[in-house]
């Protein structure tokens, strides 16, 4: 909380009486009146640059902070201030961005330690993450090889729950959470030869008693009656290798039921299907997804049906093995979409098949009780 003073001088009010050979000066009392104006450090949005948050401070407290102003706040009692740091720094302030330079070298670690002793996740926003992306090498035996794992760059970050996934390629527009550690949390980028790298990371803390709080567990967090998931990477053509994380959606007020569908018919491609060179497209459920699927509990035809599984894979969504796209609905809550994907990926030249390698682009839809 801000505590920022304001006086009023209520001025000087005198008269002068004249009576005969006698003046007489009558002088009111000077007074100052101090008016106290609270405000707490919110986030806000700052103007120079746009699309980039802050926090609400004093001038003076943003300087002494190493801020930068950028816009007023609080109806103009306090500027909207903006932090950003590099590689070696280090971070106790909510909304500081991590951001790359042209002269970064490897390995890039960044520490984000608590802004206060509540603090229980912290939210990484890649408002840009463009870094090398994962193999495509196609080796030609029998064995697993390297295609989809991240080979030559990497972004790593440590949590006080499961360890979160290594990502690289393009994640621009996804995020991340954390649990927040109490020895600091780390951000890592390495890479293991040169290549253009650009990042950077909204680091939002979250308070354990936000009443918006993600429940643990939830490596992204959607909310809202519809919207998008997809897999990491999903932009740079190629889901990630060794991927186990859990997206969680919030059940909105009055909606008791959830609806997935594939944005396109190539939006959805997971996990072996056929020992060909060219398999025809086709979805999978059940047991038949052992290698590469997604997890959507109690899904089928209808919310709630008889018949549901939990694993879905295949170059398809469907809720019918063997069947062409469908919806898959589901109502056991709380809502989510678990990823899990093994560490390799088995190439179209093995005689074993090919496996579908693109991952997942959805659209939710809850519906109303």
């Amino acid at each position: 909380m801000v505590l920022v003073f304001t006086w009023t001088v209520l001025g000087f009010a005198g008269f002068l009486s004249v009576s005969g050979q006698s003046t007489k000066i009558r002088n009111d009392k000077l007074l100052n009146v101090f008016n106290i104006v609270k405000f707490p450090n919110d986030g806000c949005n700052s103007t120079n640059p746009t699309n980039v948050y802050g926090v609400c401070y004093t001038a003076t407290e943003c300087a002494s902070l190493g801020g930068l102003s950028s816009g007023s706040c609080a109806s103009g009692f306090g500027v909207c201030c903006t932090f950003s740091g590099g590689c070696g720094g280090t971070t106790s302030l909510n909304n500081t961005y991590f951001k790359s330079t042209a002269s970064d070298s490897s390995a890039c670690t960044f520490s984000v330690c608590k802004s206060s002793s509540d603090i229980s996740q912290i939210r990484l926003g890649f408002d840009a993450f463009d870094i090398s992306q994962p193999s495509t090498n196609v080796d030609n035996d029998d064995n697993p090889n390297t295609r989809t794992q991240c080979q030559t760059a990497f972004f790593m970050a440590t949590s006080d729950g499961p360890a979160p996934p290594v990502l690289c390629g393009t994640n621009t527009g996804y995020h991340m959470i954390l649990e927040a550690k109490d020895d600091c949390n780390e951000l890592t980028f390495a890479w293991t030869k040169a290549s253009p790298l650009s990042w950077s990371i909204q680091i939002m803390q979250i308070s354990a008693e936000s009443t918006w709080k993600p429940r643990e567990g939830c490596l992204q967090y959607f909310t809202g009656t519809t919207g998008y998931i997809s897999s990491y990477n999903y932009l740079g053509g190629y889901h990630l290798a060794n991927q186990q994380y859990t997206n969680c959606i919030r059940a909105e007020q009055g909606y008791c039921s959830i609806a997935y569908t594939a944005v396109s018919t190539t939006s959805f491609q997971l996990s072996l299907i056929t020992p060909t060179a060219s398999p025809a497209a086709i979805g999978a459920v059940g047991d038949s997804c052992t290698q590469d699927f997604i997890i959507v509990p109690g899904g089928g035809q209808t919310a709630g049906a008889t018949t549901n599984y939990d694993r879905f894979c295949g170059s398809l969504l469907v809720y019918t093995a063997g069947s062409t796209g469908q919806t898959v609905l589901a109502q056991k809550m709380p809502f989510q979409v678990g990823v899990n994907f093994d560490a390799t990926e088995l190439d179209e030249d093995s005689p074993a098949g090919t496996e579908w390698s693109k991952g997942f682009y959805l659209y939710y839809t809850q519906t109303a009780c």
